[in-house]
């Protein structure tokens, strides 16, 4: 009954926080010498392909251990949901992380 108790962490961020958390948590200097270059920089000389990519590691990382990764925007004062993105990187989302219990 102690686990039914329990919150789950969640994490709201905005357009550019998020971001900044995909470079920071999956922008592997190793992979890329570009990569100390853009986390210095501007996250605009970042391809939205780039975007993308690191927004679906993160939403596997997070699936993995049981959590969540959402964008929400709105559109005519309704509130959308999306689980996923396609092939552009959308503009002013909100992104909302909600990690599995440890």
């Amino acid at each position: 009954m102690e686990g039914e108790n329990e919150k789950q962490k969640v994490i709201t961020l905005n357009d550019e926080s998020f971001k900044h958390y995909l470079i920071e948590r999956y922008g592997n200097p190793a992979e890329n010498s570009n990569w100390g270059r853009f986390k210095n920089a501007s996250q605009d000389l970042i391809l939205p392909e780039t975007w993308v990519h690191l927004y679906n590691q993160a939403k596997q990382d997070i699936s993995q251990k049981g959590g969540s990764l959402i964008g929400y925007e709105l559109v005519n004062n309704v509130l959308l949901s999306h689980d996923g993105i396609n092939s552009h990187w959308p503009i002013n989302w909100m992104w909302v992380m909600r990690f599995g219990r440890d």
